[in-house]
C-alpha cells in the first residue's frame, strides 16, 4: 500500500468495498482483542445512533456510557482553566464522576529540566507535567482518560503514560481559537502556508 490516502481521489474502500492494502479479512479480524471490539462497538453506536445531531462534547459522554465507564479523567491545559470547569459540569451532571488534573500540576520549575521558557525574565515558571497528569487521573481510578488542550508532544507524553483508553476532546490553537482545521478553511491561511490549490483565487 502506498499510504497516500490524503491523495486518493477515489476512496473506493469508503464507496464500493475495495480493498487497496493487501490485507485480508482474517489478519484484520485477528488484530483486535475483545476490549477493543467493545470499543469499536461503543464507538460504532454513537457514530449510527448520534450521527451529526450532537456535540464532541456530548459524544464523550455517550460513548463513556456504552462502556459503562462511571470515572473519568481529564488532563486540562491551564490555558484552558475557565472550558475545563463547564466541561466538568457538564459531565457531572450527566452522572458520571469526573476528576481533572491541570497541566502545571507539582508547579515543577522549568528551569529543573533546562527548559525554554516562555517569559525568560521569571525566576519560577512552571513545566507542563503531562506524565503526572495521567498518574493522578490513574491513582484515582480513572476508566476514561480526556485530553483537553494539551501542547504538542505533551499530549504524546500523556496519551502514553495513561493505562487505559484515551480522547482528545479539545486540540490547543492559540490561533484559532482552538480549532486547527481553521487554517484549511481560511484563504488567508493557506495562501501563508503555500498550500492552496494551483485554481484557487
Amino acid at each position: 500500500m502506498k499510504a497516500d490516502c490524503a491523495n486518493c481521489h477515489s476512496h473506493a474502500c469508503y464507496t464500493k468495498g475495495t480493498n487497496c492494502t493487501g490485507i485480508d479479512r482474517e489478519t484484520i479480524l485477528a488484530a483486535y482483542d475483545e476490549e477493543e471490539r467493545r470499543i469499536m462497538k461503543a464507538a460504532a453506536y454513537v457514530e449510527g445512533t448520534f450521527y451529526s445531531n450532537i456535540t464532541r462534547l456530548q459524544e464523550t459522554a455517550e460513548f463513556a456510557k456504552a462502556m459503562g465507564y462511571k470515572k473519568l479523567g481529564m488532563a486540562f491545559c491551564i490555558g484552558l482553566n475557565a472550558e475545563a470547569r463547564y466541561i466538568a459540569r457538564y459531565y457531572e451532571q450527566q452522572g458520571f464522576t469526573f476528576y481533572s488534573v491541570c497541566c502545571k500540576n507539582c508547579s515543577f520549575n522549568k528551569k529543573e529540566l533546562g527548559l525554554k521558557q516562555v517569559k525568560p525574565e521569571l525566576t519560577h515558571e512552571a513545566m507542563c507535567n503531562p506524565k503526572f497528569q495521567a498518574r493522578i487521573l490513574a491513582e484515582k481510578g480513572t476508566e476514561f482518560f480526556i485530553s483537553c488542550g494539551l501542547c504538542v508532544g505533551h499530549d504524546t507524553i500523556f496519551n502514553a503514560s495513561c493505562p487505559g483508553p484515551v480522547t482528545t476532546l479539545v486540540v490547543k490553537d492559540r490561533l484559532l481559537a482552538h480549532n486547527p482545521l481553521g487554517a484549511i478553511y481560511s484563504r488567508y491561511w493557506k495562501r501563508k502556508l503555500g498550500i492552496m490549490d494551483e485554481d484557487e483565487v
